[in-house]
């Protein structure tokens, strides 16, 4: 899952703000101030925070790691904002988007996932 947060854009670095301004220019819409996600990963441990190799902006928590739960229902509860300044050091802004998504591109391989109900309280 990403969420995607609001944020004052003038406290990043002019490099990260000219590649903001880049992808709105190529996509039409803002990129998020920053981008938390939660992850299953093959070899970090669970608890780890990743930063996205591609931007700065993007960190990822990893919540599941290794195979022992594969083909295994999960659930996860999080506390997005204690999350959030785990990952950024310093307080969320308003919560923008939500995607719920599987990829496996960073691994080149395959992957199959099914969801289950997705609640924020």
């Amino acid at each position: 899952m990403l969420f995607g947060f609001a944020g004052d854009l003038g406290r990043l670095p002019r490099r990260t703000r000219v590649l903001f301004e880049l992808a709105e220019a190529l996509t039409g819409e803002p990129p998020p101030y920053a981008t938390l996600a939660y992850v299953w990963d093959t070899q970090a441990p669970v608890g780890s925070v990743i930063v996205n190799p591609r931007s700065d902006r993007i960190r990822e928590i990893v919540v599941d790691s290794g195979p022992a739960q594969l083909r295994r229902w999960r659930e996860h509860r999080r506390d997005l904002a204690a999350d959030f300044r785990h990952a950024f050091g310093e307080d969320p802004g308003a919560l923008t988007s939500i995607a719920v998504m599987t990829d496996s591109d960073n691994t080149r391989s395959s992957a199959t996932s099914w969801y289950g109900p997705v609640a924020l309280h």
